[in-house]
């Protein structure tokens, strides 16, 4: 969507962060022995700024990788670009720089680094513009519902009380390496749970077709709001299909999943939740664009796991997809999520209300951006 003014490119910094001494959640690929991430800071000719996130989770020093990429091949065509809707800009760098990526087997990588782009492009023009992301799209509300996400097995008894007790009422467990398909940790995780609990659950992928279909079934007992990847997501769609009837759980993906054609093929191949990242593919602009193309009978729910920044962007877009649409929140120790930009995802009653005054995502701390800056 236009702004009002063309927004020129003038100077783009890169912030790759460390943070140590957080709780790695256990995923079926392994964990992450620190929390990295990639910031990225776009200002304008006129010294506004935005700020975007590209996604960095993995490998361990995927941050500094992705930064130099930035700086060696993106920030010499980014100065002097300039804009008035910011997925003008991943259409330029597409056409100059596919092939380049093609070349050197980066094609995903690219996605990556357009969708932090995007983000710092929308920070930037809703600054300049002087508006929220709700109020740019006469959105009413300002507070998003969160579920708990990545609760780590030896952690379930201490945060999943914890976070009942602020109101939220869903969690998302990781079961993919679970030796028995996560029967028993749904159970303890159940045992925990208020009443009104629901239980989600993720296998990160680790399925076979075959595996899935046979274990999913044992776990429907515990009525699962959803399974999120429990078969590679550049599985077959005729799997998907295959999958998606075998079990009464809806089915849910996303997050390794690129362009709006994918998704959709997803959704008519019965996955109920469509989640995209939006520091990994697309940006705002892709998920919009996603957003206005739903196949019948899907939800969108922003998956999002990284620092306070993109997450303000992943609850930016929970809010324009609705009231059915609920954002993911990753709830281990992090400090790059509780650290970073202060308290600006504090949970009350199970939400989070956005404060910022204007732009996409809250402004990282100073003091926050000089510790993590490693």
């Amino acid at each position: 969507m236009p702004f009002d003014q063309k927004i020129a490119i003038a100077e783009v910094a890169l912030y790759p962060l460390r943070a140590a001494g957080g709780v790695s959640p256990q995923m079926a690929l392994g964990t992450m022995p620190t929390r990295p991430a990639l910031l990225i800071r776009i200002s304008d000719t006129d010294g506004c700024h935005g700020w975007g996130e590209v996604w960095a989770n993995f490998p361990p020093r995927a941050n500094t990788h992705k930064a130099h990429v930035i700086e060696d091949v993106f920030i010499p065509e980014l100065q002097g670009m300039s804009f008035t809707d910011p997925s003008e800009v991943a259409t330029m760098l597409r056409r100059k720089l596919t092939l380049y990526f093609l070349h050197v087997g980066q094609l995903v990588v690219f996605e990556h680094l357009l969708a932090g782009l995007d983000i710092a492009l929308w920070d930037l023009a809703l600054r300049k513009a002087g508006k929220t992301f709700t109020g740019f799209f006469g959105i009413d509300s300002r507070t998003v519902a969160t579920y708990a996400s990545s609760i780590n097995d030896v952690d379930l008894e201490s945060l999943i009380p914890h976070h009942a007790s602020l109101g939220q009422r869903q969690f998302k467990l990781k079961i993919g390496f679970q030796p028995d398909g996560g029967k028993a940790l749904l159970q303890k995780a159940a045992s925990l749970c208020p009443g009104d609990a629901q239980l989600m659950v993720d296998c990160n992928q680790s399925w076979s077709p075959a595996q899935a279909q046979r274990l999913l079934p044992e776990l429907e007992s515990f009525e699962p709001v959803l399974v999120e990847e429990p078969i590679p997501a550049s599985a077959a769609i005729d799997d998907w299909s295959a999958v998606s009837r075998a079990t009464r759980i809806p089915l849910a993906a996303g997050e390794n999943v690129y362009g709006v054609e994918s998704f959709i093929a997803l959704g008519n191949a019965g996955v109920t939740y469509l989640q995209p990242d939006v520091a990994k593919w697309g940006g705002i602009s892709g998920a919009l664009q996603l957003a206005e193309n739903l196949p019948a009978g899907t939800r969108l729910w922003p998956h999002f796991m990284g620092t306070a920044v993109g997450q303000y962007a992943a609850l930016s877009l929970t809010l324009y997809a609705g009231a059915d649409s609920i954002c993911e929140l990753d709830v281990n120790p992090n400090p790059l999520r509780t650290e970073l930009c202060g308290d600006a995802l504090s949970i009350e009653d199970g939400n989070i209300t956005l404060t910022h005054d204007c732009g996409l995502v809250c402004e990282p701390h100073a003091t926050a951006l000089a510790a993590f800056n490693r």
